[in-house]
């Protein structure tokens, strides 16, 4: 057991050294391998501004990575590249195999799908077959017909008179109430008629009496509304007076604040304007931008191309002009020293050509130094607390 604890461990080791020595390797790459840049421009003297060639790449690790852009015809591009290949070639590779890949997947579903369809015309086929084979039987129900004929039936004499006289004694009965009914609806009808319109009188009367009374209460209700709007203008103009002679009164109050107020304004701008100007003249913050200023020119120094060569020809309609651009041209040449040849033509025309070539390289170590130089500097973090806490004077916290 103890043995194969020991193998496990051991192994686990193994990776984690392995593991280590990876994240070293790509710190010590980061860091000692630099990031590399070159850059082209080039025109002709026949040639527009839109057909000027321009190209540039930012490479990495030996060039086993890059970016490359360009302009040319009047359109940029880019591309990447890994190991010197183009990332395009490993898409069209990728593509091919998607491509392949999803015809071999559509092949295989086409053959599923035949043998399916011919599955569903064989069961459509046996059902129509089965759809055929089906005879309707008629039922074999016996039908009894069953006749009873009540005209040839005979009849005594006795029991036919005796049905008759039945018959005759009832329509009588019948009569006599339909009499009564009626003399009965007809002394109900006049009664009726007279309360009908005794009913109408009062609905007539009543609707009068409401309508009056409407009237009044109307009338009433406009008497009212008159004497509140009156009141209310009243209201209103005894506060309008009232608000402007208290406005006025209040006007010379308003004066001297707002002039206390600009008063207090302008004595916190001075008072701001001397705390930034005792904070630029404090001797630490004065340490603190020269150091920023000497990191800077060197990060400038360290990033800028280490080799520029190139020649430009130009000239303008203008003479005047020319000189101008010369006078700033020659501005530049602390920074190429004069590796780049520039010929004016005073010909009055407008010429411009020439090609210009320029490289250099970043290294990680360079701008982690300056970062740590930055950061550990106690002069930098007493100007970071003493811009967070502005209120505090500096002769506190030295």
């Amino acid at each position: 057991m103890l043995h194969i604890l020991w193998l496990i461990i051991k192994w686990i080791l193994i990776l984690l050294g392995i593991l280590a020595g990876l994240i070293l390797l790509i710190l010590l790459l980061l860091l000692f391998c630099p990031v590399r840049y070159k850059g082209k421009a080039a025109k002709e003297r026949s040639a527009g501004i839109k057909e000027v060639e321009a190209s540039g790449e930012v490479s990495w690790l030996f060039h086993g990575i890059a970016v490359r852009a360009f302009f040319r015809n009047g359109s940029p591009g880019m591309e990447f590249y890994i190991l010197g290949i183009p990332l395009s070639k490993f898409r069209g590779v990728f593509q091919r195999k998607k491509k392949k890949s999803s015809a071999h997947t559509a092949e295989k579903k086409e053959k599923k799908r035949v043998p399916s369809e011919l599955r569903k015309h064989e069961n459509s086929r046996e059902e129509q077959k089965q759809e055929v084979k089906i005879i309707e039987e008629p039922d074999n129900v016996p039908v009894e017909i069953i006749s009873a004929d009540f005209e040839g039936t005979d009849i005594e004499g006795d029991s036919r008179k005796e049905a008759t006289e039945g018959v005759c004694e009832f329509q009588n009965k019948d009569n006599e109430n339909a009499d009564k009914t009626s003399e009965t609806t007809e002394n109900e009808q006049i009664p009726t008629q007279e309360s009908q319109k005794f009913e109408k009188i009062r609905e007539i009367a009543k609707d009068e009496e409401k309508e009056f009374s409407s009237e009044e209460q109307n009338s009433q209700n406009k008497i009212i509304s008159l004497i509140s709007e009156i009141a209310g203008k009243i209201k209103k103009a005894v506060l309008g007076i009232l608000a402007a002679v208290q406005s006025f009164l209040g006007i010379p109050f308003k004066i001297f604040q707002k002039i206390q107020n600009f008063r207090l304004t302008i004595k916190k701008f001075c008072g701001k304007i001397n705390w930034y100007k005792e904070f630029i003249d404090h001797p630490r913050t004065r340490e603190v931008l020269s150091l920023v200023w000497k990191d800077a020119k060197k990060l400038v120094r360290h990033i800028f191309p280490t080799r520029i060569k190139g020649r430009i020809i130009f000239g303008c309609e203008d003479p005047s002009v020319t000189g101008t651009v010369l006078a700033v041209l020659g501005m530049t040449i602390p920074f190429h020293k004069n590796a780049i040849a520039v010929t004016p033509l005073f010909d009055s025309e407008n010429v411009l050509e020439g090609e210009v070539m320029l490289r250099g390289r970043i290294y990680g170590v360079m701008l982690l130094k300056t970062a740590a130089e930055l950061y550990f500097n106690k002069n930098i973090k007493y100007v970071i607390r003493r811009w967070r806490h502005k209120e505090v004077n500096h002769g506190e916290r030295e």
